[in-house]
């Protein structure tokens, strides 16, 4: 093995990348192994409970409610969507402040997508995470994101 490592560097990462992998793969058969030769051996009943009736939580049940809509003009409403770490929906276009539909301003960025922009405070890409940066105008975070998507 340690002539195998000395022959060249790429070798010797391959084979420590394989003898890894095997190692969690060992350890995982292992465990599962030790788990079932543990269920098999007892011969009487267990009588640990386990919690059947208690209520699972899902990703659905932990995902952010809809935004609520605004029934003057079925937008939703903006305060609602524009929140600093929920997702933006894939499907944004507007939202409704007081009644009034509010359009964001958007730059193009160099993959196809535009970079959603509202209030001059908050921005985001459709599908993902809205960053509430106080001033787009003075926020080094903004500036750098922007020169990122526009690249």
């Amino acid at each position: 093995m340690v002539a195998i490592w000395k022959s060249s560097a790429r070798s010797g990462a391959l084979l420590c990348a394989v003898v890894l992998g095997s190692s969690v793969l060992g350890a995982c058969g292992s465990e599962s192994g030790a788990d079932q030769a543990s269920e098999s051996s007892s011969a009487e009943p267990s009588t640990t409970e386990s919690p059947t009736d208690s209520p699972t939580e899902s990703p659905s049940d932990t995902a952010p409610a809809e935004p609520a809509t605004d029934p003057a003009n079925g937008l939703p409403v903006c305060a609602d969507v524009w929140v600093d770490g929920l997702d933006l929906p894939k499907d944004y276009t507007a939202c409704s402040e007081d009644g009034t539909a509010v359009k964001p301003e958007k730059k193009m960025c160099g993959f196809g997508s535009p970079m959603i922009i509202h209030a001059d405070r908050f921005y985001a890409l459709r599908g993902n995470r809205v960053n509430d940066v106080g001033d787009t105008a003075t926020s080094e975070q903004f500036q750098s994101a922007l020169a990122a998507c526009q690249a």
